[in-house]
């Protein structure tokens, strides 16, 4: 398991040309969702992406299905940011589902899990921003298992990125907020942001 701010998991890697599909079990992802569920965070989620093995960022998903042999169950939600969104479904993952990608970059993607939060636009506490960042270590402690958890690196604080590609936060691509600045009482008003650990 690769740790930093993003957590690679699911050893899976696929080649990929011009609008190439390919197959994913759900039944990995399921297994991480329900981590997740017995986790109890209330803010706190995994976010899936494919990250190009180059290091030059995510690939670009067209689109994407879910289906049980012939059958279409479902199809798989792509947000601006490049996270790929599936639904959380027991019969699913009993029916041995397969998460079909559309991909349109050339060269390797490999599957990446990101632990993360997503808050709506709005005027967001600090307590609330605190809370977040004690799910997402808890989550990291969850996910890294026994003896793992031990090992899991303390977090400096928080980073916020603009939900929306394209959009800045005070003229900055991402804000770093550090726990001696979640110890503040005030509040921000933010655009919708997805936060992240700042190891």
């Amino acid at each position: 398991m690769k740790l930093s701010f993003i957590i690679a998991m699911l050893a899976l890697t696929a080649a990929t040309a011009q609008a190439i599909p390919f197959n994913l079990g759900y039944s990995g992802f399921y297994k991480y969702m329900a981590k997740v569920e017995k986790a109890g965070v209330e803010h706190t989620e995994l976010g899936f992406y494919l990250s190009r093995t180059d290091g030059q960022g995510l690939c670009n998903i067209e689109s994407g299905i879910i289906r049980v042999d012939d059958s279409l169950k479902g199809v798989v939600r792509v947000l601006p940011h490049g996270q790929f969104v599936l639904p959380y479904d027991k019969q699913l993952h009993l029916d041995k589902a397969l998460v079909e990608l559309e991909v349109t970059d050339a060269g390797q993607c490999d599957i990446s899990i990101q632990i993360q939060a997503n808050l709506a636009a709005g005027h967001v506490s600090m307590a609330q921003l605190r809370q977040v960042e004690d799910e997402m270590y808890r989550l990291l402690q969850k996910m890294a298992g026994w003896p793992g958890r031990y090992f899991v690196p303390e977090l400096k604080g928080i980073k916020l990125h603009p939900a929306e590609p394209g959009q800045r936060l005070n003229g900055m691509e991402q804000q770093t907020l550090s726990d001696a600045e979640l110890a503040g009482e005030h509040s921000l008003s933010l655009p919708a942001v997805r936060i992240t650990p700042w190891f």
